[in-house]
C-alpha cells in the first residue's frame, strides 16, 4: 500500500486499524505448517498431486510457478500478477507452504486493513472493528486467504479500488483496478463498478439519469482506460519474457477463448450464485482440504469454502439501499450505494454469466463482494435497524467461524460433539 495513504493517519487511529490485521496474519500463519507435502518439489511438477500438501487450487498454480521458475511459458489463460507474489514467495523463503502462502497471508492481511480505512472513510472509527472482524471471520475469506492461490492479491486491490474511489483519489483507483485485472482476470469487473458507482452518486444528487449518463461518460478514461493500460503493461511485460505471444491482444485472444469455454451441462455440479447468498441448506460447503478420523468421524483439519452470515447480508442490504437511493438524496460517498453498486455489478455479472450462458461459477467468486459487504453493512445496519442489530449480526458471524474454524482443540470438537448432530462440516 502506498505510504502516503497511511501517513496522514494518527498514531493511536493507524494501531487500531493494524491491531485486526496483525492478529489475522498471526493466526493465519500458524496454520501453515498443517498441510505440508510428503514429497519433494520436484516429484509435484506434474500430476497426480496426492502427497504433495497443495490446498484446493494450489494445486494448479504451485506447479505452473515450479514451470515458469523454469523457463516455461505455462498457465497462460491467467494473468502473471498473483504467480510472480507466490514466485517472489519461494525466492524468499523456499520452495515449500511458507514460501506459497506467506505472501497470501500478508496481501489478506492488507486486505483486512484496507477495509478498515474503507469502513472508516465511510461510517466513521465506531464502524472500523467490525467491519475488520466481519471479514476476518468470513470463513471462506480466511481459509483461502492464507493458500497460493490468485485470489488474495486480486481481493487486496479490488478493496483498494473502492477505498480509493470513496477517498476523492479516482486516478490511483483506477491503477488499482488494472492491478487487481493482473492478479486474477475476475478484477476486470471492478471496471464497471466504479463506473456504475460514478452513475448512482450522481442520480443520487438530483434524480436526474442524464446526468448520470454524463458522470459515466467522463469517468471512462479513468475507471476503464487507465485500468485496461496497466493490464496490457502488466500483460506485456509477462510476454516479453515468455516469447508465448507476438502482442497482449493476441494473449488476451486467448484468455477470453479459454474461459468462454468453461460451460456446464449439468447445473446440479455447478455452484450458482443463488446457492451462494442462502445458508448452506441444500449443498453442502465445498472440501477445500479435509482430513478424517474414522471413526468416530471428525475432521481435525478442515479448509471449508462455505457463505457466511456476512454473504446471507444482502438480503437487507440490498432492499435497504435501494429504497435510501430511491426514495432520499444522497451524498458521495454514500456508504448503501457503495454496497449496492458493488454487490449488483459483481453478483449480477456472475449470475448474467452463470444462469444465461452457463459458465461454471464457484461460490468463492463472492469473496470479490465479501470486503465491501464487511466494510458497510455495520453503518447500515446501525443506521437503519435497532442499535443491537449489527452488534448481534457480528456476534452470528463469529460463532459461524469459530463452528467452522480449520483446526480446532479437543474440547471443542468434544463439546460440538456433544450436542448429537452426528458427523456434520464443523466437526
Amino acid at each position: 500500500m502506498p505510504l502516503k495513504l497511511v501517513r496522514k493517519i494518527p498514531a493511536y487511529n493507524l494501531m487500531m486499524l493494524a491491531a485486526i490485521p496483525t492478529f489475522y496474519m498471526i493466526l493465519r500463519a500458524t496454520l501453515i505448517p498443517m498441510v505440508w507435502p510428503e514429497k519433494a518439489p520436484a516429484d509435484c511438477v506434474n500430476g497426480p498431486f496426492d502427497g504433495c500438501g497443495f490446498i484446493f487450487d494450489e494445486a494448479h498454480y504451485i506447479p505452473a510457478v515450479r514451470k515458469m521458475l523454469m523457463g516455461e511459458a505455462v498457465n497462460l489463460e491467467h494473468p502473471p500478477l498473483s504467480k510472480w507474489v507466490i514466485m517472489l514467495g519461494v525466492s524468499m523463503f523456499g520452495d515449500n507452504p511458507w514460501g506459497w502462502r506467506v505472501p497470501m497471508v500478508l496481501f489478506s492481511a492488507l486486505t483486512i486493513f484496507t477495509v478498515g480505512l474503507l469502513a472508516k472513510r465511510l461510517g466513521g472509527d465506531k464502524y472500523v472493528l467490525p467491519a475488520q472482524l466481519l471479514l476476518f471471520t468470513d470463513v471462506t475469506f480466511f481459509n483461502l486467504g492464507g493458500v497460493g492461490i490468485l485470489d488474495p492479491p486480486a481481493l487486496f486491490f479490488m478493496t483498494l479500488s473502492a477505498y480509493l474511489y470513496v477517498s476523492g483519489r479516482k486516478a490511483l483507483a483506477g491503477v488499482a483496478a488494472g492491478l487487481s485485472m493482473l492478479a486474477k482476470s475476475s478484477g476486470i469487473l471492478v471496471i464497471p463498478t466504479l463506473l456504475a458507482l460514478e452513475a448512482l452518486h450522481e442520480y443520487g444528487k438530483a434524480r436526474d439519469l442524464d446526468r448520470a449518463v454524463d458522470a459515466v461518460r467522463r469517468s471512462v478514461r479513468v475507471f476503464a482506460i487507465l485500468p485496461l493500460l496497466v493490464f496490457f503493461a502488466g500483460i506485456a511485460v509477462w510476454d516479453s519474457q515468455t516469447k508465448a505471444f507476438p502482442t497482449p491482444l493476441h494473449h488476451l485472444d486467448f484468455m477470453l477463448s479459454y474461459h468462454t469455454k468453461l460451460s456446464y451441462n449439468e447445473p446440479w455440479k455447478v455452484e450458482l450464485p443463488l446457492s451462494w447468498i442462502i445458508p448452506p441448506i441444500s449443498r453442502m460447503p465445498s472440501p477445500y482440504f479435509v482430513s478424517t478420523v474414522t471413526p468416530p468421524g471428525y475432521h481435525p483439519v478442515a479448509f471449508w469454502g462455505v457463505s457466511s452470515p456476512l454473504w446471507w447480508s444482502v438480503w437487507l442490504m440490498v432492499p435497504i439501499a435501494y429504497q435510501l437511493i430511491k426514495t432520499s438524496r444522497i451524498h458521495n460517498p454514500c456508504p448503501e450505494a457503495v454496497a449496492l453498486g458493488w454487490f449488483g455489478v459483481s453478483f449480477g455479472a456472475f449470475a448474467f454469466l452463470a444462469y444465461l450462458f452457463k459458465r461454471w461459477t464457484y461460490s468463492f467468486y463472492f469473496l470479490q463482494i465479501s470486503p465491501i459487504l464487511a466494510a458497510t453493512i455495520p453503518y447500515v445496519l446501525d443506521r437503519h435497524l435497532p442499535k443491537t442489530a449489527y452488534k448481534l449480526f457480528l456476534a452470528f458471524q463469529i460463532l459461524w467461524f469459530i463452528m467452522f474454524f480449520p483446526s480446532k482443540p479437543d474440547w471443542l470438537i468434544h463439546l460440538l460433539g456433544s450436542l448429537g448432530l452426528g458427523e456434520v462440516p464443523w466437526i
